[in-house]
């Protein structure tokens, strides 16, 4: 018996596009239009332009940056030229080798020394010196002396090694004018730390420096006239 064999015809073979389903035929069609794709990629003017803003952005940071530095480092170079003349002011003084201090001189340091810091610096010794007239290695042993003073006293009444010293204990540090300065307790809750400065304090002095002068003065007008002397409380 003779089998034949159908020949099978091409239609019968390739497949038609009635034979695919919609759905592959939808599917293949959107994927090969990429419109199936959620996030169109950005294109070449849109990156140029964020990495230009970018770039404008880093440069104005970097320029800002560097107008502080310089402004710092002139304001720094600016104080220390005042110090020096200051210092320089100070050191001019006439001193007789240990004069010791008038009365008004001594008030004023011992008021910044109770009231401000028992550790004024380089600045301040010189500014002190020029307000009250005295010469700067002056003022500045008598801060010393009194410092070494009152850690004698100190041992005296607390002879425990483990009990903090009392001037120490009354110390807090803080940043004036870009250097690192220990205050009173007392000073800061008259004025905050940020407050202070060299201005502020010369400002301080001379203002405790000129009431001593009044008083002083009411006193050698009474004296010439004959009255008594009034007792007059010099305000912190």
């Amino acid at each position: 018996m003779d089998v034949e064999f159908a020949n099978p015809s091409v239609e019968s073979v390739v497949l038609s596009e009635e034979s695919i389903p919609r759905r592959t035929l939808r599917k293949r069609v959107t994927t090969s239009k990429g419109s199936s794709l959620r996030f169109k990629p950005a294109s070449v003017s849109a990156i140029t332009s964020r990495q230009g803003t970018s770039s404008e952005d880093n440069l104005k940071k970097k320029a800002y940056k560097q107008a502080f530095l310089q402004s710092a480092a002139r304001a720094q170079n600016e104080r220390e030229t005042r110090v020096r003349e200051l210092k320089k002011r100070a050191l001019a003084i006439p001193s007789t080798g240990k004069t010791p201090a008038t009365s008004r001189q001594r008030l004023v340091m011992q008021m910044v020394y109770d009231e401000i810091t028992p550790y004024p610096d380089e600045a301040w010794v010189s500014q002190l010196g020029v307000i009250i007239n005295r010469e700067y290695h002056q003022v500045k042993n008598w801060f010393s002396n009194q410092r070494q003073k009152d850690a004698r006293d100190s041992r005296q009444h607390t002879p425990q090694p483990a009990a903090p010293a009392s001037l120490e204990a009354s110390l807090c540090k803080i940043t004036c004018d870009g250097r690192d300065l220990r205050l009173r307790t007392a000073a800061l809750d008259s004025c905050k730390a940020e407050d202070w400065s060299d201005a502020f304090f010369d400002e301080v002095v001379m203002i405790y420096n000129f009431r001593l002068l009044a008083k002083h003065s009411q006193e050698e007008a009474r004296a010439a006239f004959g009255e008594p002397e009034a007792d007059v409380v010099i305000p912190s």
